[in-house]
């Protein structure tokens, strides 16, 4: 690997994460306060702590883990949801007792007529008569007519789309470094991404049914579910200025000769320890450390430099680092550029001699504490770290059950994965409970909502506003699925980021797509003054920031319903659960939650803990699960019709504990084979198999590596199809996207928009598509600040007046250029 200041025309996102090890999700927290009174109108009863999908109901007729995750999280929420179930098993081969919680099952048959439902579930093309008020989702692997994938079945393998979509490739950070471009992985992020995207457009859907009284179908594809939580792996980039270019790392590391960097790797392989110490020398500040009890403790500074100098500071060796010639410098000033390589402001440009050194230090010096003292000693100094835990540890933690993250729940065996996501209007929540026998469908007295005359828009959030006060990417990807949604959103930018431009700037490309960027000084009386004009006429106000900041900034629940009653706030936050708890003002980000709660040592192993792809795995669920209960208030709100608004709030660790699902239940983890570093698949006979000129991924009886003997990938398909066993190659992200480049299909589309001279490419958002339709990928992002002078035209402003705001720095200009 080359380490250098990225000056490449076009570079993408795998390049840029590729060796750096770290990749921030959501911070934060927030307080609760009393839940606002809540008046009982509409077309059903809402009372106060009343769940937002009360007196919903919903028929799920899904044997997919997509389609019966998104019964069991419309269930959660309040929803009436009836399944069919006879004396067997049901399908799926899925644990029954967790997927039908809070569900009630009817005989066969009993759901045949289900024109009372508000939500129907279905998989495939299975014919069903939409009556006109109904939201009806079929869950599907691809769109219908997909060119390249439409003969996967709904129900296909959760391994052959992984495999199709680069969770087999781009998972692994260290994988490419150590000769291990495959591994395995039995984590099912398509079908988990696929039912949350599912249930945001189902109530979505239900939220616009309020204006119109028509509902719409629904197609979530498991295979863009999948594109949903890794695409953005593979986005280009190029036109931003060369000190806000992203840094691409590859190729040998600089003061390495070629043998020196083979004897590494080769010990690497050899030796889990030396694998670990190869690690850390490339991302120091985002690697696990062995501390004095030889427990994991996983420090979390880069590549935010206000936490990496804390960081260094707390841990006494923030002289020496500066004394090795690095300097600690602001990478947004251009005249910065020179010290990119030696910069501690920004750790992803550090070059090799510095994170090396900077490696020797932080591994003698974790050595002095224990890793339980680190963690609090660390926390007393405002620096982001975590013990790493396996899945047993993290189910067993006092701490997550007493926030709620997993629930003791009567009639059901050991401990379950609590609510994803949560409004204050809900609260109190009923206790979540166990499935229920019912001897048949019973009749429902409420009405249909009546059709109003007014059409659908094209997309339901149409007319509704969001305003973006997050940062790196769960929070950015939460607002970035509103827009995709229809809804206005208006992104308001710090005018002193902390996170590196390849972060904060180069990122944006993808998860700013569709949005208006403004950056405002929040420490001058006017940028504030501007914050609230913005919020005061907004319906979502989403934030992933401490609470003292959000009381500061005046967009805490009580400020808010002062100032805008009708306005929701959604919270991103990191170690939360539904119920308050001592984590709750953690700071937290994707790396470090998947320490916390097991993930690391499910995908590394203990003597390798490493991340599940950097923030493929948690952020981006992260964020649909807030952009679900973002919708899930504003349904809340407009069945209420009483002018009051909600908060809603989810968590990194609620989802990096849902999407181990399938591994809750005792003897649920899956065979060696399936795990860590070396991982090849369930089974000797279905896995990923190596040929002369790339991998596939077969589902056989038996090992077929004998059979496959000397063949090229093309023609090892073409066995595996005359042996009637389903195969397909194993591919990263980029192969998909270069592959449909030109020859997009209906479910993968990999587009290109230009907007200022600034140009990316992204895969369309095909995750969930209305009434048959995927919508192609929204307009390209903003240059960060470029649409000042049009939001603050739309709030009265005059030419003159934002003059006046960007001359004392209330405002500031593109890309914080100083002239």
């Amino acid at each position: 690997m080359t380490d250098h200041i990225g000056n490449t025309k076009d570079a993408t996102r795998r390049d840029v994460l590729l060796g750096i090890g770290s990749a921030l999700g959501a911070t934060i927290a927030a307080d609760s306060v009393p839940a606002l009174a809540q008046m009982a109108q509409g077309h059903r009863e809402v009372r106060p702590g009343t769940p937002p999908l009360h007196g919903v109901r919903v028929i799920e007729r899904s044997a997919t883990l997509s389609g019966r995750l998104a019964g069991l999280l419309l269930a959660d929420q309040g929803a009436e949801v009836f399944v069919e179930r006879g004396t067997g098993p049901t399908p799926g081969g899925l644990d029954d007792a967790f997927f039908d919680r809070g569900k009630s099952a009817v005989p066969p048959g009993a759901t045949a007529d289900s024109s009372s439902a508000d939500i129907v579930i279905v998989d495939g093309t299975e014919p069903v008569t939409r009556a006109p008020h109904q939201a009806l989702i079929r869950i599907v692997a691809a769109l219908p007519g997909d060119e390249a994938y439409g003969d996967l079945p709904a129900d296909c393998s959760e391994d052959l789309i992984n495999a199709i979509s680069g969770f087999f490739t781009n998972m692994s950070v260290s994988g490419p470094i150590l000769n291990r471009p495959v591994i395995y992985t039995p984590v099912p992020l398509p079908s988990v991404y696929c039912g949350v995207n599912a249930v945001v457009a189902a109530v979505a859907a239900l939220v616009d049914r309020q204006r119109t009284g028509l509902g719409r179908e629904i197609l979530a594809s498991r295979l863009a579910g999948g594109l949903s939580a890794i695409g953005a792996l593979s986005m280009t980039s190029k036109g931003l200025p060369k000190h806000l270019e992203p840094i691409v790392i590859g190729g040998l590391p600089p003061g390495l000769t070629p043998e020196q960097f083979r004897t590494f790797v080769a010990d690497a392989l050899r030796d889990p320890e030396r694998q670990m110490w190869l690690e850390r020398r490339f991302a120091p500040f985002s690697t696990p450390y062995h501390a004095r009890d030889d427990q994991w403790y996983l420090p979390m500074a880069a590549p935010n430099r206000r936490l990496s100098r804390r960081f260094l500071e707390a841990m006494g060796i923030w002289d020496r680092a500066l004394a090795t010639g690095a300097v600690f410098v602001d990478p947004y000033d251009p005249a910065n550029m020179e010290d990119a390589r030696r910069n501690l402001g920004d750790s992803l440009s550090l070059g090799f001699t510095y994170t090396s050194k900077l490696a020797d230090m932080l591994e003698v010096a974790f050595r002095a504490r224990t890793a339980a003292e680190w963690e609090r000693y660390l926390d007393a100094r405002g620096a982001a770290g975590t013990i790493i835990m396996t899945w047993q540890q993290w189910q067993r933690d006092a701490d997550a059950r007493e926030a709620a993250v997993f629930a003791e729940i009567p009639g059901m065996e050991g401990v379950q994965i609590g609510r994803a996501v949560w409004t204050r209007s809900g609260q109190p929540y009923e206790p979540l409970s166990a499935g229920r026998k019912a001897d048949a469908l019973p009749p429902r007295a409420a009405a249909s909502p009546p059709v109003t005359g007014r059409p659908n828009g094209r997309l339901p959030l149409e007319g509704y506003t969001v305003v973006d006060m997050t940062n790196v990417l769960a929070g950015p990807s939460c607002t970035r699925m509103l827009v995709e949604l229809g809804a206005a959103v208006t992104r308001l930018d710090v005018m002193d980021p902390q996170h590196a431009p390849t972060i904060h700037v180069m990122w944006s490309g993808e998860n700013s797509v569709g949005k208006r960027s403004i950056i405002l000084d929040r420490r001058i009386p006017d940028g504030l003054r501007i914050i609230h004009q913005i919020t005061g006429r907004s319906d979502i106000v989403v934030a992933n920031m401490m609470d003292d900041q959000m009381a500061r900034l005046g967009i805490d629940a009580a400020s808010l319903a002062q100032r805008n009653p009708r306005c929701i706030g959604l919270q991103i936050t990191a170690t939360r659960g539904e119920r308050h708890g001592p984590r709750h003002h953690d700071k937290g980000y994707d790396p470090s939650i998947q320490g916390t709660t097991g993930v690391m040592m499910r995908y590394g192993g203990p003597e390798t803990p490493t991340f599940h792809g950097i923030a493929s795995a948690v952020d981006y669920l992260c964020g649909y699960l807030g952009a679900y209960a973002g919708v899930l208030a504003l349904y809340a709100r407009e069945q209420r019709r009483d002018g009051r608004g909600d908060w809603a709030e989810t968590s990194l660790c609620n989802a990096a504990t849902l999407i181990q699902l399938l591994f809750q239940r005792a003897g649920s983890e899956p065979p060696a084979s399936a795990r860590g570093q070396l991982a090849t698949g369930m089974t000797p006979g279905a896995r990923v198999y190596q040929l002369s000129d790339g991998w596939i991924f077969v589902q056989a009886p038996r090992d077929i590596t004998s059979d496959l003997g000397g063949r090229k990938q093309a023609e090892a398909l073409a066995w595996c199809a005359q042996q009637k066993m389903a195969a397909v190659p194993v591919q990263t992200c980029k192969q998909l996207a270069d592959r449909h480049r030109a020859k997009p299909t209906v479910t993968v589309k990999f587009e290109k928009r230009e907007k200022d001279g600034w140009s990316t490419e992204c895969f369309a958002p095909s995750w969930f598509a209305f009434d048959g339709r995927p919508e192609e990928r929204p307009p390209a992002a903003s240059r960060i600040g470029a649409d000042a002078g049009r939001v603050l035209a739309d709030l009265g402003y005059s030419p003159a007046d934002i003059e006046r705001l960007i001359a004392i720095g209330a405002v500031g200009r593109t890309e914080w250029a100083k002239v």
